[in-house]
């Protein structure tokens, strides 16, 4: 039985201020002007964020792992309204509460010291990474068993690459009413379903090709109130374009799993949602694309496609690499590299961005950035990035009417 998806509402401060806030907001009659409310909307991923990592903590309980105690310390200080976690684990096939591991973060080292940082609402759903397939999919000769559990073995034999089922997970944080009952995940959607799908010729069995899914974890669609206006967060995580074989599986795949996110926005036929319910957004929806999406701007080709150009170049998509930089990812660059070194959010082959928040074009943009700090202009700042994760958080800021 697959758990369903799941919000939670954090007994903090913050909720306090949160209900204020939507009290105070006009509703949404006809005839009424709202006055622009600021939001500002975060990604992050913090590298293999698990209970091994949130469980250091001191006499007090308080968070001590190295880690993440900079990661909170950078969230802290950007303090992002609304903020997507990749790669943090989620517990499921029994293991606790889907968002067990976030909550001991924000217990543990947001909500602590004199800038405490909480989130009153929390969505989170299952994924697919370390959950076993039951098939040979990395044709190595064996299948991935239980026994495996921690090992690369199991890892590429599941659905998604994972050693243990609920690895690099997602988890969406806000001060704003996430509404769950709306909330709708692809995380079942068969990789064959998708037409005109790049699923590599002859690598999969005719019964494995059926049955294998297309998101490595899952693509989640989550409805937010903001200033009395419904906006959905259209948040995924695709795998990284490598890691495979002469097949590319892994670059088809991710470049079908950003198409599934282009799907999404165009409300495309062939979308079954994992409660049964087709199609995708309306063509008036308001959103905001969020996620490690694992797609650099001048590499991971696919037949001569490159996969975030189906985004980048989306009529409905503001692309917001123009306000999402940063003096430590342009001081970064190294001989060889791709344009637009600014915009990195990695360092992965001498700076590529792959972590975007890109809102739709009836949303106004006022800044963004990527918290990246240079080194020699601030040396603390950037080791403290450099210690958080390989990634960088990457922000926009709405105007939300």
């Amino acid at each position: 039985m697959i758990a369903t998806p799941l919000l939670r509402r954090l007994p903090s401060p913050a909720l306090a201020l949160a209900m204020v806030l939507a009290a105070c907001s006009p509703s949404p009659g006809a005839g009424v002007e709202r006055t622009p409310m600021a939001v500002r909307v975060a990604q992050f991923n913090i590298q293999e964020m698990g209970l091994d990592k949130v469980n250091e903590v001191d006499a007090s309980g308080r968070g001590t792992h190295e880690q993440l105690v900079a990661a909170a310390a950078i969230l802290r200080e950007v303090r992002p309204d609304i903020v997507l976690i990749n790669e943090i684990d989620i517990l499921q096939e029994g293991e606790g509460e889907l968002d067990g591991v976030w909550r001991l973060f924000q217990e543990r080292y947001l909500a602590v010291g004199d800038d405490p940082l909480a989130y009153p609402f929390v969505y989170a759903a299952p994924v697919n990474t370390g959950v076993l397939s039951g098939y040979d999919l990395n044709k190595d000769g064996i299948v991935g068993t239980r026994a495996d559990r921690g090992t690369r073995a199991h890892g590429d034999d599941s659905w998604g690459y994972g050693t243990y089922p609920g690895e690099y997970g997602m988890v969406i944080a806000s001060r704003f009413p996430l509404d769950a009952a709306g909330a709708r995940t692809f995380r079942d959607l068969r990789w064959s379903a998708m037409p005109g799908n790049l699923i590599p010729p002859g690598w999969f069995t005719p019964e494995e090709e059926a049955l294998v899914r297309l998101s490595s974890k899952t693509h989640m669609v989550v409805p937010v109130d903001l200033n009395g206006r419904r906006i959905h967060l259209v948040a995924s995580h695709p795998t990284p374009a490598g890691f495979d074989g002469p097949e590319d599986r892994n670059g088809r795949r991710n470049h079908d799993e950003v198409r599934l996110v282009r799907d999404i926005l165009d409300d495309a036929d062939y979308l079954v949602d994992d409660a049964g319910v087709r199609g995708g957004l309306p063509s008036d929806a308001s959103f905001i694309v969020m996620g490690d999406l694992n797609a650099a701007l001048r590499s991971d080709l696919v037949e001569g496609r490159l996969a975030i150009r189906q985004l980048l170049e989306h009529p409905r998509v503001r692309n917001t690499g123009d306000v999402c930089v940063s003096d430590g990812g342009l001081a970064g660059r190294t001989a060889g590299a791709p344009d637009f070194f600014e915009q990195a959010t990695t360092a992965f082959r001498g700076g590529s961005r792959i972590d975007y928040v890109l809102p739709s074009t009836d949303l106004p943009v006022t800044g963004g950035g990527v918290h990246w700090p240079w080194a020699a202009t601030d040396p603390a700042g950037a080791a403290r990035a450099e210690r958080a994760s390989d990634h960088r958080l990457v922000w926009v800021d709405l105007s939300v009417r």
